[in-house]
């Protein structure tokens, strides 16, 4: 008879009651914020962790606050509560859009913005829009010190990141983003409502107002290989181009080799180039930028 395994739930108040619990993790030890990938690990893979620490008692992790030439996201933040944050669609509306198609609504109404990142699903549809967002992660470990990292830093591969197990995502800090720019968030997924996404492209692009020029752009592409990334040779395309309907051309016809560098040889390939090429377009008609 194999040994009975057993796990310890740890219930912190606040950050000084998470950094106590952190200081007894394990490789074995998870964080708990919605669960909505934890639950379903331990269920389906019947696999079981030493320690919990549940977070859902830290208010300093929680909510949304502006200051200082940033947006502030606490980690256990729910899309529900991004998606409907007046302040989060007026500086960062590709995470408002993006959290707004999280799942079905009860997934919304508990999964945390945190977990997503953490859990570092290829799927993962804040991962792309924090990218194009120029956002980073405020992380705490066992002894109390915080640092700061790039989203792009922590996720490493499929559910996998550069946090060690004693760390801790706190917030994630979004620079304010200055007048003229637009973002939004437009994905392709396998259903329509509760739809896992198959591609997702979060596009930030700040103008000149007097000629429309593009002064600056970002594209973060999720679901399109291991990791979300940043696509530079489409941002290097639309820098310095006027928004018009020549660069919304030359934007979509430059996506497919997107894909093609990401994911050189896979049997979806094809079907990938297409798609990308739908998704861009939904995501530049979305920014209304030949008005």
């Amino acid at each position: 008879m194999s040994p009975v395994t057993t796990t310890r739930i740890s219930t912190p108040a606040g950050l000084p009651g998470l950094i106590e619990a952190l200081a007894a993790t394990t490789p074995k030890s998870r964080l708990l914020a919605g669960g909505t990938d934890l639950v379903r690990a331990m269920t389906q893979d019947h696999w079981t962790p030493d320690l919990i620490i549940d977070l859902s008692g830290i208010p300093e992790l929680h909510g949304v606050q502006t200051g200082a030439g940033c947006l502030r996201i606490g980690a256990t933040t729910t899309f529900s509560e991004i998606a409907t944050d007046e302040v989060v669609w007026r500086h960062a509306r590709c995470l408002a859009e993006a959290a707004d198609v999280v799942g079905a609504v009860q997934t919304r109404n508990i999964a945390t913005i945190g977990g997503n990142v953490g859990n570092a699903s290829p799927c993962g549809d804040s991962i792309p829009a924090l990218l194009a967002l120029d956002a980073t992660a405020v992380i705490v470990d066992a002894i109390g010190e915080t640092s700061e990292r790039r989203v792009g830093q922590i996720v490493t591969g499929p559910g996998t990141t550069s946090l060690r197990h004693d760390q801790a995502i706190v917030e994630f800090a979004i620079p304010t983003p200055p007048d003229g720019s637009r973002s939004t968030y437009a994905k392709l997924g396998s259903r329509t409502m509760v739809s896992v996404a198959r591609i997702g492209m979060a596009l930030v692009v700040r103008l000149e107002p007097a000629d429309r020029t593009i002064l600056e752009a970002r594209v973060g592409i999720g679901a399109l290989g291991e990791t979300a990334f940043r696509a530079a040779d489409l941002e290097r395309l639309l820098t310095g181009r006027r928004a018009d309907e020549a660069t919304r051309d030359a934007f979509i016809a430059a996506c497919p080799r997107v894909a093609q560098n990401a994911i050189p040889g896979r049997y979806s390939l094809p079907y990938k180039q297409e798609a990308i090429r739908g998704v861009a377009a939904d995501a530049w008609a979305k920014l209304d930028l030949d008005e």
